[in-house]
């Protein structure tokens, strides 16, 4: 099978190797109780931490009080059933009852590490693959989503490895968690014909039921209104619910967080059951996007919001669709609330008070700035992972000879670079010129980082002229006050289990989304690169699920 090597944020001279949990982050040896736990389950049960951590990240973003709109619950979204990654057989695996695993997040990452490691044996002979060895869990990968078509569990164990590949960074109730890019040999990758979508914007098109959508066949005038969603759960696990024809629920569109990524899922000629109103079913187009409502400050990212509004503005000039609040709506301005607002039968609120519709109307009328980012990287002897930490090593850009020293962790931070493509260079006394790029920045702190080889040609031979590193570069030890919930929950404390998923069948005037809010993202034409920082507000909590 061909493969390709991804290491974008990384020098080539990175090695494949999986990083030992204890440096799976940049901080210069700290790690928090979270990364703690997972790295002692993981070595409990002789799994990959960086695979039990990204599993979090993808699913939740590390938040241990998910409930997901089609019953996952915890940090891991794991789900009531029979079929993986499931409540039960995590608790049969390690001993436990499911309702203490949804309910306690040290035992969801127990149960989450056990059945990876059950996955990994029936996909290796019985034998557990190598522990160092990241790609050799592929396949438990595929096992774990409990996706059935090939298709779908190569689709999440893909995004699963590309995102410790290029690695991220989450702020979680424990402190920071920073995963450092790797270089890792991937499975080549199915493109879908482009003939199957109706956006060019679509990275793949993924079918949703037939029984979760109505087979119509919309024309020129149809259509003149777009609704934006915000899931209640993760990307993967969304176009995931709408193939599952228990759903009852569609959208033609599903947008992901940290890259904007777009599958779509319904053709727009057919009417998705997304609204939960039927009038604005048959008029509209639905785009999902990842996240929770109350959470949207730490999902509706830059790369979320340029995306979606090119999504919009693209659906708009096919369909005729007025650039307005009028005809772009959110979920929760949807008429049928029994209770007599909006939100449609089920009464959603997305996308929620930290959805920027002013920036996001902006984009779309091409009244945004040049927007800024954050370009940041560790630099190391010889090797990212385990090599010594190099301070005081100049970093600098070629495009703009900006230049910055690493502080004492071996850190480096660009802050307000305007969105472009950029290769970066570090130079020390005693080891060769290293280079990492390029790499384009978006609003996000985007990683870069480069292992220096020892050699005779280095010793800061380049001084360019602004070599002043910048404030703040160090590296930040937060510890919030909810920052060790190590203590597992009484009796008393264990949410009721909910006994069924949601999507039993109803009538079509009620038909409601997979979301309980609606969340939308904007950016409009090509050339546009702006974001301001989005504002944010108290926690707005969804009222109902759907």
């Amino acid at each position: 099978m061909l493969t390709f090597l991804i290491a974008p944020l990384m020098s080539t001279l990175i090695p494949s190797a999986q990083a030992h949990p204890a440096v799976l982050h940049a901080r210069a040896g700290k790690t928090n109780a979270l990364e703690r736990e997972i790295a002692a389950q993981a070595d409990r049960y002789g799994v990959p931490a960086p695979l039990v951590m990204v599993i979090a990240y993808e699913a939740t973003r590390f938040n241990p009080d998910a409930e997901s709109m089609w019953g996952g619950w915890g940090m891991y979204d794991l789900q009531e059933g029979d079929q993986d990654p499931s409540l039960e057989h995590g608790g049969a695996l390690i001993g436990a009852d499911p309702n203490r695993v949804g309910a306690d997040w040290r035992l969801s990452t127990q149960a989450v590490a056990a059945i990876l490691a059950e996955q990994g044996r029936l996909s290796n002979g019985g034998t557990l693959p190598d522990q160092q060895d990241l790609m050799a869990w592929w396949d438990a990968a595929r096992a774990f989503s409990g996706r059935q078509e090939p298709r779908m569990q190569d689709l999440y164990a893909r995004y699963l490895f590309e995102s410790i590949a290029e690695g991220y960074r989450a702020d979680t109730r424990w402190g920071e968690v920073i995963q450092p890019a790797m270089m890792l040999a991937l499975p080549e990758e199915e493109i879908a014909p482009p003939t199957a979508m109706d956006s060019s914007l679509a990275a793949q098109f993924i079918d949703a039921c037939t029984d979760n959508y109505s087979d119509y066949s919309r024309g020129a005038g149809d259509i003149d209104m777009v609704v934006i969603h915000t899931v209640q759960g993760g990307y993967s696990s969304c176009y995931n619910w709408f193939a599952n024809c228990s759903a009852e629920a569609s959208a033609h569109y599903v947008v992901r967080s940290s890259d904007g990524e777009i599958t779509q899922m319904v053709r727009e000629q057919d009417v998705a059951w997304h609204a939960g109103h039927w009038d604005t079913n048959v008029r509209s187009v639905g785009i999902e996007h990842e996240g929770w409502v109350d959470e949207g400050y730490d999902w509706y990212t830059e790369a979320m919001y340029r995306e979606s509004a090119a999504l919009t503005a693209d659906i708009a000039a096919r369909q005729g669709v007025p650039l307005d609040r009028s005809h772009i709506i959110g979920h929760v301005e949807v008429p049928g609330c029994s209770g007599g607002s909006g939100g449609g039968a089920g009464c959603h609120t997305d996308p929620g008070i930290y959805w920027d519709w002013d920036y996001y109307m902006g984009l779309l009328n091409g009244e945004a700035g040049t927007t800024t980012g954050t370009l940041m990287g560790v630099i190391a002897d010889s090797d990212i992972y385990n090599g010594a930490r190099l301070a005081n090593v100049t970093v600098w850009l070629a495009e703009t000879g900006d230049s910055t020293v690493t502080d004492a962790s071996g850190m480096y931070r660009f802050y307000d670079l305007p969105f472009d493509t950029y290769t970066v260079h570090a130079d020390a006394p005693g080891y060769l010129e290293g280079t990492c790029g390029p790499k384009t920045t978006s609003a996000s702190e985007d990683w870069c980082s480069i292992a220096l080889a020892p050699g005779e040609d280095g010793g800061g031979d380049s001084d360019p002229q602004d070599s002043d590193p910048p404030g703040d570069s160090g590296s930040t030890d937060s510890d919030p006050a909810d920052s060790d919930p190590d203590g597992r929950p009484g009796e008393d404390n264990v949410p009721a289990r909910i006994t069924s998923l949601p999507g039993a069948a109803v009538g079509m005037q009620e038909v409601g989304g997979c979301s309980t809010g609606g969340a939308q993202a904007g950016l409009l034409l090509a050339g546009l690169a702006a974001l301001a920082t989005v504002a944010g507000g108290g926690g707005a909590k969804r009222q109902v699920r759907g």
